[in-house]
């Protein structure tokens, strides 16, 4: 009787342990480069974690909190989502702007709820630099995260500058700028959609853009069952002389019966295939939401 109880007793312990089969050994190893991942539940229980506190690069997932400090600024009466910019063809970086192609003649006006769209959703590194500007530059975006309680995500560059200096990819790999660890994502997630960085309205905001992202589709998003929705931002950086810079994808995962999970997934310096990295992050998606 004496050892049944014991049994029972260990059985019990072991169950309310999230048991996750992935990702193994060799599955971490199949990246071929350093992985960083937090995972947590609506109550923020950690359901697993791996280098979750270092810093890892960000590249375009940057445009979701840069997004989140324009609509601070908007809710405190700074500026107004309607308001418009004028960007010409000669401001448009040589690097993913999709929004030159929406330039009538020499130049077009957009409001800065377009640049926000077009940076979440297509990732458009003009919008991203257009809007760091007009928030007073990456260090007063970087502020306005830490004056809402965001920690360990950090916008010092950008694009114009972040991209060029990623060709020396050794240093950038060490860089803590441009940087967020994966706790500190997943903290950042859990905040806006408990609805506590931002007011209803500028939260609706973001969140629909990010439900509408463009980006990974074969990321995060892949592992999804049916009926499960994401709202996510990826980020992807160059390959570099057979090693890619970063490939990210952080996202809230919402479920058919209003399940709710809270992701980051950071890959840097790997010299595996694409293919092989974002599978990595699909598989951790399922993981996630079979559990």
């Amino acid at each position: 009787m004496h050892k049944l109880a014991c049994s029972l007793l260990i059985l019990s312990v072991v169950s309310s342990v999230p048991a996750w089969a992935f990702p193994d050994k060799k599955e971490l190893e199949s990246v071929k480069g350093e992985v960083g991942i937090a995972v947590i539940n609506a109550d923020g229980k950690k359901l697993y974690s791996l280098n979750e506190d270092k810093p890892f690069p960000m590249q375009s997932v940057c445009k979701m909190p840069l997004s989140i400090a324009i609509l601070r600024l908007a809710d405190q009466g700074k500026l107004k989502v309607t308001d418009k910019i004028t960007i010409k063809k000669t401001d448009v970086l040589p690097i993913h702007s999709p929004i030159k192609n929406a330039i009538k003649g020499k130049q077009s006006d957009f409001t800065i709820r377009e640049l926000m769209t077009r940076a979440i959703c297509d990732s458009d590194n003009t919008a991203c630099d257009i809007l760091i500007a007009k928030a007073g530059g990456a260090k007063a975006v970087t502020q306005i995260l830490k004056d809402a309680g965001v920690e360990s995500v950090r916008i010092d560059r950008p694009e114009a500058i972040l991209q060029p200096e990623s060709s020396d990819i050794k240093k950038f790999l060490t860089d803590e700028r441009d940087t967020s660890t994966p706790n500190g994502m997943v903290a950042l997630l859990k905040k806006l959609y408990s609805g506590n960085l931002l007011s209803k309205e500028s939260q609706s905001i973001v969140l629909e853009d990010m439900f509408n992202c463009k980006t990974g589709t074969n990321r995060l998003l892949a592992g999804l069952p049916p009926k499960w929705k994401i709202a996510h931002k990826t980020g992807t950086g160059r390959d570099i002389k057979g090693q890619n810079t970063a490939t990210n994808d952080v996202g809230i995962i919402v479920g058919p019966k209003n399940q709710l999970y809270f992701v980051a997934v950071f890959v840097k310096g790997s010299k595996a295939p694409i293919e092989v990295r974002e599978a990595l992050m699909a598989k951790i998606a399922n993981q996630t939401v079979t559990e």
